[in-house]
């Protein structure tokens, strides 16, 4: 069966029974916990506010520190946490020490030992803030308020010349690697040129190879053009010359030049001595004492004539025979011809040989020009990207002179450290904390007086206890 629940007047019943054990409980450990707290130790606490400068860099980052920077807020937390974690290292701590010492400070060899200082030294970052806390606590034996404000001030001044020397150093190994770098991309390029310049010329360049392939193309198209019409007219000489020799081996030699005709000088000479007797004859008839016999001879000798005359060929033809002008012609266009052929031979030749030439020189050119042109390519590529390389150097170079003018005309900040609040002692301890000690002793006090009530009532009435 379901339990009775108690009414709320059964407790109050039950603390007013105990109200005295309870009370007077109370009392006793708030009195214990007084005295204890009265006796402990006071103990101090100084802190000094740091900020972390963040140098502005235009070099690129890798994506994991891109992916870190942003999940940061922009703020290089690892930095941050490696510079926390140094303060409390033993190399820091007995060098702050030590300095404190030689600065003659009182109340120094009152600090704790180093392993103690390790333990309580606190140095909290605030990424968003780029803020470094660094804080101590220190009892009244070790020095207080006034060591603990030495100490972290020491720690952030030797903090900031130990992150201004390790700048300083990084920066000087850093421009002497970019000087040296520089010397060598220098050289080097130097010595591309010089390559370069070796290469062009002995081989050219793409500024004299394609004119030159292109004045090749053109003199092996001319050489092509002028070797067929020299070989078309070698080869219509030759035809020509067997076709003369042929036809000057048929051909007759002797011709006849010229026929004329004229009249017959036997003729000629019958008709004027016929006309000279028929003069006489009419003459002598005129003349008186001519005989009938005188002019019976003459009419004899005209008669005779006439005879003659008859039997005379009035023409006479002339032939006058030589050597035929085709013949002639022939003789001479053979005479002619080998000597023209050996020409166009000679000329054929001597074309085909510079045909020859070119081709081999273009072949040589053509199969020159990729592999001069990957070669050449080459450098140039090279010495590019090595005058990239020495822009890109440059560059580092002078950012690096400016972070160093910069470290060094910044007054206010040291190292990348800049001091925004100074530890200062104050005279406010930070324990015993009496109020939070007298609340919990109150709490604890009422806690056990209620527990020994309880423990009283049960030792009383065990048999009722047992029942319910």
């Amino acid at each position: 069966m379901p339990q009775k629940e108690e009414p709320l007047q059964t407790y109050l019943q039950f603390l007013r029974k105990y109200d005295f054990l309870i009370c007077l409980s109370t009392i006793l450990v708030l009195g214990i916990a007084l005295i204890i707290a009265l006796r402990l130790p006071k103990t101090y606490s100084a802190s000094t506010l740091m900020q972390l400068i963040q140098k502005q860099s235009t070099s690129p980052i890798s994506s994991g520190n891109l992916f870190q920077t942003v999940l940061s807020g922009g703020v290089d937390t690892r930095e941050m946490a490696t510079i926390s974690r140094r303060f409390s290292t033993e190399s820091m701590l007995n060098a702050a020490i030590e300095k404190l010492e030689d600065s003659g400070q009182e109340g120094v060899h009152h600090l704790p030992s180093i392993g103690y200082l390790k333990r309580h030294i606190k140095a909290q970052i605030n990424p968003e803030a780029d803020y470094i806390e660094l804080s101590i606590e220190l009892r009244e034996a070790q020095g207080g308020e006034r060591n603990a404000a030495l100490l972290v001030n020491q720690l952030a001044r030797d903090m900031q010349d130990m992150r201004s020397e390790i700048e300083k150093d990084r920066l000087a190994k850093h421009q002497n690697f970019l000087r040296r770098k520089r010397q060598e991309v220098e050289k080097e390029i130097t010595q591309l040129i010089e390559d370069s310049l070796t290469f062009v010329r002995e081989n050219g360049s793409p500024e004299t190879w394609y004119p030159r392939l292109a004045s090749l193309l053109e003199q092996h198209r001319n050489l092509q053009e002028r070797h067929g019409v020299s070989e078309q007219n070698l080869h219509a000489a030759r035809g020509r010359y067997s076709h003369l020799k042929a036809k000057h081996t048929d051909l007759e030699k002797l011709t006849q030049i010229t026929a004329t005709q004229s009249n017959n000088p036997l003729w000629l000479y019958q008709k004027e001595k016929l006309i000279e007797l028929e003069s006489q004859r009419i003459g002598d008839v005129e003349k008186t004492g001519k005989s009938s016999y005188d002019l019976a001879g003459l009419d004899a000798q005209i008669e005779k004539l006439n005879t003659e005359i008859d039997d005379t060929e009035q023409l006479s033809s002339s032939t006058t025979i030589g050597t035929s002008p085709h013949y002639t012609y022939i003789e001479n266009q053979l005479i002619e011809l080998p000597p023209l052929i050996k020409n166009l031979e000679n000329t054929t030749k001597q074309i085909s040989k510079e045909l020859t030439d070119v081709k081999n020189e273009l072949e040589l050119l053509l199969a020159q020009i990729p592999e001069n042109q990957h070669v050449f390519e080459r450098l140039r590529t090279k010495i590019e990207l090595s005058g990239t390389l020495l822009t890109e150097i440059e560059k580092r170079y002078l950012e690096s002179e400016i972070v160093g003018a910069e470290s060094d005309n910044a007054a206010f900040q040291k190292g990348g450290i800049q001091i925004i609040d100074v530890a200062v002692p104050r005279k406010i301890s930070v324990s015993p904390q009496f109020k939070l000690i007298l609340i919990l002793a109150g709490i604890v006090g009422l806690c056990f007086g209620i527990t020994l009530a309880l423990l009283f009532e049960y030792f009383k009435t065990p048999s009722e206890s047992l029942n319910s």
